[in-house]
């Protein structure tokens, strides 16, 4: 046996390990996402493909470490950990300059983007997998402590990578950006690589012969049983956390920070119950049985727990705050709710201050902490007594450590698959959801195959209250959303939930508002910055024959966008396809003239698919592109705010074209006029083009005046000459920037490895 301090000392290492896995899958994701697109198929591409990678190293390392002495696994786990190390090194410009900058073009093919992806993951996850197989068959030497073990060793490993989501999201990615985090990453496994080497030299007692346990209650189920039921567990897991992380970001509104502060709440459950269950692994009978209605009891508090959440924020008095907040347009700023709490003890802040200060962190730590910890404490909890119940011959320890991982992660592979692309479209969060309970009613079934009928009456009863209780989609969301379910309209797809809010009974001449994914986005009906935004450059545009528009919302950017007679063509490009559906409803219920005309243009082509991968992969060139106004702290909003994507931009454009975009910062301002050659910068408007930009008021106010013109946005109630009217005024800053102006000068900027506006946290780091 390894003493005491050799054995706190490669938990260490381990955790450090798990810490690494996580600040790589991270950073890798984002680089991705870049290169195949952040659309759920992209997404769904790039989970499976890192999970395919590791179900195949815990597979062959589970073989590899039963074939090998201990100081031959401790090497091949350092050995696995320098590799790691040398990989991350190189995977900045493996994934980003070489497949994204040189290659991003065989994007265009979905079948030839997930081989590719399979093939560059496969190393580095084939080799995080290996690491739990080799490092537990290299620390067992009885079978009576196989399961105890393993347990500590994936515990402290998936602790570690809470620790790495949580640090990479609020520090490392801030900090030093993608490519630094994977630098830190690197050191790390660096470290265990290095600090593995040592124990080489140990001499511990080795067992002399593998026996079989004769303990049939402690080691009851066969391995082909053990592989079909924790690959249905981890079908489940996997689905539980899609539905968790759709929910919690749509009622904390989502921003840069909130998945990774879930991702840790989540492994951190996890983790923390794996250690718990090997306290108790010792002291239980029939570990197969207590899995199993661990197992159960994650989908009977999935269920009830949603329920419960949803009914007391909407209705109970003292909530209050929390559904204003839920029915609110605006998100809360990750860094000025972190300024609020640093101020919270002095007692100086407005009523108002200190509602955002309780708000942040009740949200985004206890709301998931009571939505999500307790499941994934019992996810953890049932992992040591799973390896109890299937170790049964110290000779087949690693591989039966390895193959059931192997099992757990196709489970939640297919999981992954089936809901983002058939389960969630087809049936909403709501049924899925009571899909997920019944589904775990068949451990239930397992673990009281021989109980007597009582018990199974009184689980009969849980289980039809879990499954029962559930609201259906209309009122899920609904209350999601802080309002009633005759107030919203609603579509769900595997990408996001769209809901277009009413206003309230009584108030006929308030905005119908438009939300994605619980944000504010615009409202019906048009008019304000949307509109702005869309119509000045088609205005200013000499001919614009073809326009492409990323992002739909209300539809108002591209309704103001499509004003020109000349114009033949409008592409859409929408990531959330169920936006378009929630218009449709609106339209169909409603009697507002623009949405049916917007709704109606034949020149209007919807793409439903990340807006940037799809100007990466078009032949097409266009008049003018523009994004629809974004707030610079949404997740993945640096993917439409970055240098390269303003170059992108730039080569898509027809000679004389205009690329516009919303500034919400300076420094989306400088990026802009970093790329361009020709700019014109207007209040919260900046057009950029491949050659000079005429700004003739006298002209703009001359066209504003045609007959087609007044009837397009006649019919939608837009006072365009009173829109337009702050950027048309001579006092109003025009400025202009050529070919001669030094853009060296402009050296902060947002790029692709480092979104400084999205990922902005100056009240923990502040900017040097």
């Amino acid at each position: 046996m390894m003493s005491l301090p050799v054995r706190l000392w490669v938990a260490f290492l381990f955790f450090l390990s798990g810490f690494a896995a996580l600040v790589y899958q991270v950073a890798w994701q984002r680089l991705l996402v870049v290169f195949a697109g952040g659309d759920v198929l992209a997404i769904t591409i790039i989970v499976t493909a890192f999970m395919a990678g590791l179900g195949c190293g815990s597979f062959f390392g589970g073989v590899l470490a039963d074939k090998g002495t201990q100081r031959r696994n401790l090497l091949l786990f350092g050995a696995a950990e320098a590799l790691i190390a040398i990989f991350g090194l190189i995977s900045k410009p493996l994934f980003y300059d070489l497949l994204y900058l040189k290659f991003g073009g065989i994007a265009d093919s979905r079948l030839l983007t997930a081989a590719v992806l399979m093939l560059v993951l496969l190393l580095p996850t084939f080799l995080m997998g290996m690491s739990l197989p080799l490092l537990a068959r290299a620390m067992i030497h009885d079978l009576p402590g196989a399961a105890v073990q393993t347990g500590r060793l994936y515990g402290v490993n998936t602790l570690g990578a809470a620790a790495g989501a949580f640090i990479t999201t609020w520090a490392l990615l801030p900090v030093h950006g993608m490519q630094g985090a994977i630098h830190h990453a690197a050191l790390l496994n660096g470290v265990c690589a290095l600090g593995i080497m040592p124990l080489l030299w140990l001499r511990t007692k080795e067992a002399d012969e593998a026996k079989p346990s004769t303990n049939q209650d402690e080691a009851c189920w066969s391995l082909r049983r053990c592989l079909m039921i924790y690959a249905l567990s981890g079908f489940i897991a996997l689905a539980l956390e899609m539905l968790w992380f759709r929910l919690l970001g749509v009622m904390l509104k989502s921003t840069a920070f909130t998945f990774g502060t879930l991702l840790a709440v989540y492994l951190c459950g996890v983790g923390g119950g794996s250690l718990i269950g090997t306290l108790l692994t010792s002291r239980v009978r029939g570990p197969a049985k207590w899995f199993l209605m661990l197992q159960c009891g994650i989908g009977i508090y999935a269920g009830l727990m949603t329920t419960l959440v949803l009914v007391v924020v909407n209705q109970w008095p003292s909530l209050d705050w929390v559904r204003v907040y839920l029915d609110s347009y605006e998100p809360v700023d990750a860094n000025t709710a972190v300024l609020l709490l640093q101020q919270w003890w002095s007692g100086a802040l407005s009523p108002q201050e200190a509602n955002i200060a309780r708000i942040f962190p009740a949200l985004h730590l206890g709301l998931p902490l009571l939505l999500v910890g307790p499941p994934t404490l019992l996810m953890g909890l049932s992992f040591p007594l799973l390896q109890k119940a299937a170790q049964s011959d110290l000779a087949l320890v690693g591989r039966r450590v390895g193959w059931i991982q192997t099992a757990n992660i196709a489970g939640s592979m297919l999981g992954a698959v089936l809901v983002s692309t058939c389960l969630l479209p087809l049936l909403g969060t709501a049924m899925t959801l009571r899909l997920l309970v019944v589904l775990s009613a068949v451990f239930g079934l397992l673990a009281l195959s021989q109980a007597k009928w009582p018990f199974k009456l009184a689980f009969a009863m849980l289980m039809l209250a879990s499954i029962t209780l559930i609201p259906d989609q209309q009122t899920l969301w609904a209350r999601a959303h802080g309002t009633t379910p005759e107030r919203i309209l609603l579509a769900e797809d595997g990408a996001g939930v769209s809901v277009l809010k009413k206003p309230p009974p009584g108030d006929a001449n308030a905005a119908t508002m438009v939300f994605v994914n619980g944000i504010g986005q615009s409202w019906i009906p048009f008019g304000g910055v949307h509109s702005a935004l869309g119509a000045l450059p088609t205005l200013l545009h000499p001919k614009p024959e073809e326009i492409a528009i990323i992002g739909l919302g209300s539809g108002d950017t591209l309704f103001s966008a499509a004003s020109r007679i000349e114009t033949r063509e409008i592409v859409c490009i929408e990531i959330i396809g169920a936006e378009l559906e929630t218009l449709r409803q609106h339209a169909a219920e409603s009697s507002y003239a623009g949405l049916r005309a917007l709704l109606e243009d034949e020149r209007i082509r919807h793409v439903m698919g990340d807006g940037r991968q799809f100007l990466m992969t078009t032949p097409q060139r266009f008049d003018i592109i523009e994004a629809d106004a974004l707030r610079p702290t949404s997740a993945h909003s640096g993917n439409l705010y970055s240098e390269e994507y303003f170059r992108l931009l730039l080569s898509r454009l027809k000679p004389g074209g205009y690329a516009v975009t919303w500034v919400p910062t300076q420094r989306v301002h400088d990026t802009f006029l970093r790329v361009f050659p020709h700019v014109l910068s207007l209040p919260h408007i900046i057009i950029g083009s491949n050659q000079p930009i005429p700004w003739d008021v006298t002209a703009l106010r001359l066209r504003l005046n045609h007959l087609e013109l007044r009837h397009h946005f006649a019919a939608a109630g837009i006072d365009l000459p009173g829109l337009l009217a702050p950027f048309l005024a001579p006092e109003t800053p025009v400025r202009f920037f050529g070919p001669d102006f030094d853009r060296a000068v402009l050296s902060d900027l947002n790029t692709d490895v480092f979104p400084r506006d999205e990922l902005a946290l100056p009240a923990l780091w502040p900017v040097k």
